[in-house]
């Protein structure tokens, strides 16, 4: 496991691009929140005429600035460059990586329900499959529920296990995936 750095994220944490912005986007709000620096990227705070409070607002915005540079890849941080407030780098990321991010979810969507058991394949190899695309999903904070990935998972059997998907349709009720 990697080790934690100062700033809360491990370095395998760090921010690559939009197949763990999700991931990356939830762990940075934590250390943000714990830090109390979040009011730097949810809106825009305007700077104060008080010298000590400038100091302060100083202070906090190159903290919140750091910790999201040092959260993400070195490729990622040329996307940042030129950008003056902590919301600023946020927003820049976020329209970088929100909309792949949907994008991505409905590719993987797509792929559980087009998962089809090919004749001849071992049962394990196809549960494994269609376990992988549900975890790729859960990463994304989009796991589907467990009634459903049976329903997915019957539906995409092979012919040679019709005998097998009508005995479980015919009992009172459907196991759930955690049970299967």
């Amino acid at each position: 496991m990697g080790e934690m750095a100062s700033h809360g994220l491990r370095d395998h944490d760090r921010l690559h691009g939009a197949s763990n912005y999700v991931i990356w986007k939830t762990r940075t709000l934590v250390v943000l929140e714990e830090y109390d620096l979040e009011a730097y990227i949810k809106s825009v705070v305007v700077v104060p005429a008080d010298n000590n409070q400038k100091k302060k607002y100083n202070t906090e915005q190159g903290k919140a600035k750091r910790l999201i540079l040092k959260g993400v890849r070195d490729h990622v941080v040329s996307h940042l460059q030129g950008k003056g407030t902590t919301r600023e780098m946020w927003e820049a990321l976020s329209s970088l990586y929100e909309d792949f991010s949907q994008q991505w979810k409905i590719h993987l969507e797509q792929k559980l329900q087009r998962t089809l058991m090919q004749k001849g394949e071992g049962v394990n190899l196809y549960l494994q499959c269609l376990q992988d695309t549900r975890g790729q999903l859960g990463a994304i904070g989009s796991a589907p529920q467990s009634i459903a990935m049976v329903r997915t998972t019957l539906n995409g059997l092979s012919d040679e296990w019709q005998v097998f998907v009508q005995s479980i349709l015919g009992g009172e009720r459907l196991p759930s995936w955690e049970e299967t």
